[in-house]
């Protein structure tokens, strides 16, 4: 009588096919898990190495918060001699540059610049209106004048508006919003880019 040896197919082999099946599922659930653990922990590790170890750098403000006050429109007046009222201006944001009459080259820039601010806005353009008070009896050139169709131009005696604007000869940009309150101040040289691209933050809102 021939004994016969167990096959390969009798024998039982602890890794076969069942085990196999559970210890894939046993692997498909620890990487469920992790995958879960990384959702939550991840944002809370990235948002604490930004905050302590390496912070990413701030853009800085272009122009100089200021505590809001009140623009003295009462003590404004067009060319011809009428008083400048907010109503006529109102619901829009206004951008103030203070200059004599005869306007120098650094005059003329700074109303360049400040007429490329507000041509960039495109359809928020007419969110925007620049004013130019004139701190002298003099007239301005027509030529200048024709370069800037869009250009209010105002005149004040009264020591208070310079005040508010930070002074009679400082050539600063003030910027007023819709409200009628002084609200920022720009040097009469801003990087123009910068400029132009804070000027289009503000006036959204």
């Amino acid at each position: 009588m021939t004994s016969s040896s167990p096959t390969d197919d009798d024998v039982f082999v602890p890794g076969g096919p069942e085990a196999k099946s559970q210890r894939a599922l046993q692997r498909k659930g620890r990487l469920t898990l992790l995958a879960i653990v990384a959702v939550c922990v991840l944002p809370l590790v990235a948002a604490l190495y930004f905050r302590y170890i390496s912070p990413p750098e701030m853009k800085a403000i272009v122009g100089e918060p200021l505590a809001p006050a009140p623009l003295h429109f009462e003590l404004l007046q067009r060319m011809d001699g009428t008083a400048l009222e907010h109503s006529e201006v109102s619901g829009k944001w206004l951008v103030i540059f203070a200059a004599p009459g005869a306007c120098d080259d650094r005059c003329q820039h700074t109303l360049y610049l400040t007429r490329q601010a507000r041509t960039a806005q495109g359809r928020n353009m007419a969110r925007v209106e620049r004013l130019w008070l004139i701190t002298d009896a003099s007239v301005p050139n027509a030529d200048l004048l024709a370069a800037h169709p869009d250009l209010v131009m105002i005149r004040a005696t009264d020591a208070k508006v310079f005040e508010g604007l930070g002074g009679r000869e400082n050539r600063k940009i003030n910027l007023v919003d819709r409200r009628g309150l002084l609200v920022f101040r720009y040097a009469d040289n801003p990087e123009p880019k910068a400029f132009i691209r804070e000027i289009g933050k503000l006036i959204k809102f």
